[in-house]
């Protein structure tokens, strides 16, 4: 059996939980068809704890449908795309499913990016309006005269807490808030979810329309948008809900929403798998780790989805030899690898195992996970249900068998249409009747069809669960004069992934203390994910024969440079 007819077979699916389909079919509707829905069923059940406070799913849907009928008002719809800069919160909840109920396409972006970052994203994506809390109203401020961007919608993180709690929080210092410029014209959230709502139809088609534009980097430091359809997102939920429904109870689980909602992975997972199906939202804006830790056990959370970093981190505090957490069921690892050791370590302290899966971006993002009760430590499971999965050669165009390393290629309705305004012709591949992704990762599958990940094709760095592309910081190295050249590499750091280093070579007339420039040029450009721990000076960068850098003879040098 080749390489292709062994994936056709797909042998993973012998180890799904007898119940599970592996041929299940995502319903033909939006997303915001499954939130109607949900909102109408649930109704008084709590679906979401926000600052410890408790919002049923009847009020998510009156804030919902009173935020889409403004921003109706405002011309948002149809063929528009909205910016949301929040952290996670009701607000991004509600701002969320009341753009995509106008026909709109959202475009979540981190609530930390620069003023900069914020304007290259607003470009990109042609958005009209944007949406942020008015402690980021000066880099939007900023930003604007760079973007399309015509209306600028503000809310404070305690807008939606009862009265007392908010005057409490703002005198005690516990609520930050910022005045708006007075040379800026806002449109006050509160005012919006208070408005009378109407009835809105757009006519989307789930499998053309877009939901959903996921900005990443680039490997050229251009960001790329991710085109995800209402049918792509759908489609992840259905397949993952799928794959887990036999150790949970539809729902009556509680999530851990900490993963951010701005990535594809908390929207798919959190803000779909978990709230589309019923279930109950613990919210967590930011992370304050005692209190994450004690807030798990306090709400009885049972299905925790994380990052390594995360679990490392919480295996290593104080609290882990007090804390037990009986109520959770599942604890699900993606984003990046997840080494043995902190899967034994976390089992070790909190007893339980963690399901580590994969996914990107452009797959909605979650195409394979481990079976809870059938995990291999050091891999990443098996393809979800509807989804395939081979290692691939795209020299010779082949697929590869059991135990040979190639490319990661997956295939599903869960693949995204495309990068936003991009020649897409080297992403996808059509073989056997369906269109492949390149991932761009390396990696093998066993004979079970378990896959195990490699190394990374692209040139990327998995920094605290963010993927971070080096030519992008090496754009913003770049634009000081004191710069010669650069190249940024990722260091294995058993806290955060990876640190992000770069080595440059300075002009002849520049001095070692050009470094603390450089540092302050990052800082102003670029988020805190992406700035470098380390710019280390170095007299020349390794190249091939043709000139390219070669970043592993780079990483090796910064090694000794750093002392790691």
């Amino acid at each position: 059996m080749d390489g292709l007819e062994f994936v056709l077979s797909r042998p993973w699916t012998r180890f799904y939980e007898k119940s599970v389909n592996p041929n299940v079919t995502a319903p033909r509707i939006t997303l915001t068809k499954m939130f109607d829905e949900i909102c109408e069923t649930a109704g008084q059940k709590t679906a979401a704890i926000f600052l410890d406070t408790p919002f049923s799913f009847g009020l998510l849907k009156k804030f919902v449908d009173s935020f889409a009928t403004a921003l109706r008002k405002l011309g948002i719809g149809k063929g528009d795309n909205f910016v949301i800069l929040l952290p996670n919160s009701v607000q991004f909840i509600v701002s969320y499913y009341g753009a995509l109920k106008t026909g709109a396409t959202v475009v979540p972006i981190n609530p930390l990016s620069t003023a900069e970052e914020i304007a290259e994203l607003g470009k990109r994506s042609s958005a009209k309006a944007i949406v942020t809390l008015d402690i980021f109203i000066d880099q939007v401020a900023e930003a604007l005269p760079k973007t399309p961007i015509k209306h600028v919608i503000v809310t404070n993180v305690a807008d939606h807490l009862p009265s007392l709690k908010k005057t409490l929080g703002k005198i005690l210092g516990k609520i930050p808030s910022k005045p708006i410029p007075k040379n800026l014209t806002v449109k006050s959230y509160l005012e919006m979810v208070a408005t009378p709502a109407e009835k809105i139809e757009p006519q989307i088609d789930p499998e053309k329309d877009p939901a959903s534009i996921q900005f990443t980097g680039g490997t050229t430091g251009f960001p790329k948008g991710v085109v995800l359809t209402h049918h792509n997102i759908v489609s992840n939920i259905t397949q993952m809900y799928e794959f887990i429904k036999p150790y949970i109870e539809e729902g009556k689980e509680r999530f851990v929403a900490l993963l951010p909602f701005y990535h594809i992975y908390g929207q798919t997972v959190i803000l779909g798998a978990g709230l589309l199906k019923g279930n109950t939202l613990i919210i967590f804006p930011r992370l304050e780790l005692e209190k994450f830790m004690k807030d798990i056990a306090k709400h009885s959370a049972t299905i925790f989805p994380g990052v390594p970093t995360l679990f490392n981190v919480m295996s290593k505090h104080q609290l882990a030899d007090q804390i037990k957490y009986p109520s959770l069921k599942l604890v699900i690892s993606g984003a990046d690898m997840l080494p043995t050791e902190v899967a034994d370590n976390f089992e070790k302290k909190f007893g339980k195992k963690i399901c580590e899966g994969y996914g990107l971006s452009e797959a909605s993002p979650v195409t394979h996970v481990n079976p809870p009760d059938k995990i291999r430590k050091g891999s990443f499971g098996i393809p979800l249900p509807s989804t395939y999965a081979a290692i691939y050669n795209p020299e010779t165009r082949t697929f590869l068998g059991p135990g040979e390393v190639g490319e990661i290629v997956v295939s599903g309705p869960q693949v995204m249409q495309g990068y936003y305004g991009m020649d897409n012709s080297d992403v996808f591949f059509y073989e056997a009747g369906r269109k492949w992704l390149r991932t761009g990762d390396l990696g093998q599958m066993d004979g079970d069809g378990y896959f195990y990940f490699t190394e990374r094709a692209k040139d990327v760095i998995k920094h605290k669960g963010f993927t971070v592309f080096p030519a992008e910081i090496e754009k913003v190295l770049y634009e000081s004069d004191a710069v010669k050249e650069a190249c940024v590499v990722g260091i294995p750091d058993p806290l955060v992934g990876e640190k992000i280093v770069a080595s440059v070579v300075l002009k002849p007339e520049k001095t070692p203390e050009e470094v603390d420039k450089l540092h302050e040029l990052c800082r102003k450009k670029l988020a805190e994910y992406k700035r470098p721990s380390d710019i280390v000076v170095v007299d020349e960068l390794p190249k091939s024969l043709v000139g390219k850098m070669l970043r592993r003879k780079v990483r090796e040098i910064v090694k000794q440079k750093i002392g790691s």
